[in-house]
């Protein structure tokens, strides 16, 4: 498509403005094949120009996929996960901008951003999917975001009214002081839930977002339909270090503010079976979100406490959480990755040992985020074992 075609779509933006509020100060550069514009926001509009200083957003496509985005007959989000799309800085901002604009519903996935208040925190929340169709609420793990759902959203969305959310603590959700353990999360999600009238919801999460999705339905069980967890954070039956994590302040974290971009690319490569499967502009895009949140002292705070808790996690005893699962009556699936360097497998046989009705896969090719690695074969794992779901025969 010629250059002219793909700068006129792009100037065309400010008249299609929708009335909702704007990322007042944000500037978005738009990398489109061989033309580029920087979109400029204000309280009353936008302005369309020439690059100049430094963007919040870089979105990065070829100009065949942003006229079809533009016709509405994709989004950003499945041209992402289709890494046909790129996103430097901010991956939040960048969920910010696609929903701003009117366009054409011609069979893209349509989806919005917005905060919900609950109390004392405001929930940043992605919603997409039809409304009619049963809710599927996602929680992400520790130091992520919703963002680290969107490889799977697309599809998710085509059968579910999917929300995911930013957990307190992370993301653009607030960041209030709290004990930042399962309990604490689960009474925010529970609140949330409540709210946004998602009685009955299937939820799902990865890493710590699957423990906090089982303490959720250890918790309030008929406000759950059934959850999924993808490589679970779970209670340690071994703790050799137990007396220093519980002597630990996690207010110390405030100071832990400069983390060098290296040392991010290797941990993140960790947490997969075959870090290749990932484009190198994820990891980029995954990093820069990652230090946007950083910056903020009482997101280190949030992190640190949260990591200390999933170490302290009590796993013995009748109020301990294995005994606390092995009465879980809403239907579960579990997936674990034979490659995780966080949870081992083993778990899966434990899980398996306290909760022989739940549904537990071990994927050999698979590290601790299978929503990333294997985006088609979660979905699908997902979609088939929500669908087999059935109602608890009994209130619990």
């Amino acid at each position: 498509m010629p250059g002219p075609r793909t700068a006129a779509l792009i100037e065309s933006l400010p008249r299609r403005l929708r009335d909702v509020p704007l990322p007042a100060g944000s500037r978005y550069r738009l990398r489109i094949g061989r033309t580029t514009r920087d979109v400029v926001f204000s309280r009353s509009g936008c302005i369309v120009g020439q690059p100049e200083g430094r963007p919040d957003v870089e979105i990065v496509t070829d100009a065949a996929t942003w006229a079809e985005m533009d016709a509405g007959r994709t989004s950003g989000i499945e041209a992402f996960a289709a890494r046909k799309l790129v996103v430097r800085g901010s991956i939040d901002k960048s969920l910010l901008f696609e929903p701003l604009f009117e366009r054409p519903d011609a069979g893209g996935l349509h989806y919005e951003v917005d905060d919900v208040r609950v109390g004392r925190v405001t929930f940043s929340r992605l919603t997409a999917g039809p409304e009619s169709a049963p809710p599927l609420l996602l929680l992400h793990g520790l130091g992520a975001s919703k963002a680290s759902w969107l490889t799977v959203v697309p599809s998710l969305a085509r059968h579910h009214r999917v929300i995911a959310i930013d957990l307190p603590g992370f993301g653009s959700t607030s960041k209030p002081r709290g004990r930042y353990d399962a309990p604490w999360f689960a009474t925010h999600v529970l609140s949330f839930m409540e709210v946004t009238g998602l009685r009955g919801a299937l939820v799902a999460g990865n890493s710590m977002g699957g423990r906090v999705a089982m303490e959720v339905a250890m918790r309030e069980p008929r406000m759950v339909r059934a959850i999924a967890c993808l490589c679970p954070v779970a209670a340690f039956y071994e703790r050799p270090f137990l007396w220093a994590a519980r002597m630990a302040r996690p207010e110390a974290g405030i100071f832990a503010a400069r983390l060098p971009r290296a040392y991010l690319a290797e941990q993140l490569r960790r947490l997969f079976s075959e870090p290749s499967r990932l484009h190198d502009d994820w990891y980029e895009a995954a990093i820069d979100d990652f230090l946007q949140t950083w910056r903020r002292p009482t997101a280190r705070m949030a992190f640190f406490a949260s990591l200390k808790n999933i170490y302290v996690d009590e796993p013995h005893g009748a109020a301990g959480f294995w005994a606390r699962l092995a009465k879980l009556k809403v239907p579960a699936l579990y997936v674990y990755g034979r490659q995780d360097v966080l949870i081992t497998p083993r778990f899966g046989g434990r899980v398996a040992k306290a909760l022989p009705q739940a549904k537990v896969e071990v994927w050999d090719d698979c590290g601790h985020a299978p929503q990333l690695e294997h985006p088609e074969r979660t979905a699908k794992a997902m979609l088939d074992f929500f669908a087999e779901a059935k109602p608890r025969s009994r209130a619990v």
